[in-house]
């Protein structure tokens, strides 16, 4: 296809390279990242190819923590997908961890982006209109009959400690503002409406947390799919020496009973 006269010709900002060299945006793969004496660090190298701009190192030390607290969940349905996948095809560990990703959507791990946009609604609202709008949003969900994102769990009560370490180290780094207080604005309000406390999980701190680092909402996920990324490379790991995907398997097949 040759470009028309109104057609702009595509551009890159990520990556370059010249004969003797590979560029991350501008820096030197080589001569800056990874020079004598240098101490590369994924997260942060992460972070700024992503973003376009260096971090803090408050905001480093955050996302650390934030990849460390998704990255394992147990045996959720992408842990499950991932080692029934890799089971049937061994040779091909990538597609087991792709199957295990295509599971991170809206009602595991995904919920993250979606407590981040109830958020956002509240943080842009003026003030004064902040409470009237978190009561409208929790009513609307109640009237739904759905969960709020980013509140409740069916294991952890009366509160999630993982999210109260992670509001914790978010305060300990400077990361303590408005999209902070309006997860505790939607927090006492569901709380009043529920008539009883309703723990913030893991995802809610986390979706207030990438909100302070004016991570847009869009790509929230992707941090979620990158922490997890590494749990699931960990169950094919055990898999191979622990396996459970048969297991599993025989199980479906012996108690969910034919019926036409």
């Amino acid at each position: 296809m040759t470009s028309g006269p109104s057609m702009k010709t595509p551009t890159t900002a990520l990556s370059h390279h010249t004969l003797d060299a590979v560029y991350y945006r501008e820096k030197s793969l080589v001569d800056d990242i990874l020079k004598p004496g240098s101490q590369p660090d994924f997260v942060r190298e992460a972070m700024a190819h992503i973003l376009g701009r260096e971090i803090g190192e408050g905001e480093l030390r955050v996302m650390n923590v934030i990849l460390i607290t998704m990255m394992e969940h147990g045996f959720t349905p992408s842990a499950i997908a991932t080692r029934s996948i890799y089971m049937s095809a061994p040779e091909n560990l990538q597609g087991a961890v792709a199957a295990g990703l295509m599971a991170v959507g809206s009602q595991f791990v995904g919920t993250v982006e979606n407590n981040a946009r109830l958020l956002a609604q509240v943080v842009a609202a003026p003030p004064e209109g902040r409470r009237a709008l978190a009561e409208a949003l929790v009513d609307d969900h109640k009237a739904r009959k759905v969960f709020m994102p980013g509140f409740g769990h069916h294991l952890h009560k009366p509160d999630d400690p993982r999210a109260l370490r992670l509001l914790e180290i978010g305060a300990e780094n400077g990361l303590d503002g408005e999209y902070l207080k309006a997860l505790r604005l939607l927090s006492e309000v569901v709380d009043e409406k529920a008539r009883r406390h309703i723990t913030i999980n893991a995802t809610g701190a986390v979706a207030a947390l990438l909100g302070e680092m004016r991570i847009p909402v869009d790509l929230m996920r992707g941090f979620s799919v990158l922490g997890r990324t590494a749990g699931l490379v960990a169950h094919i790991a055990e898999e191979r020496e622990r396996p459970s995907a048969r297991f599993i398997w025989d199980l479906v097949d012996k108690t969910i009973p034919y019926e036409a």
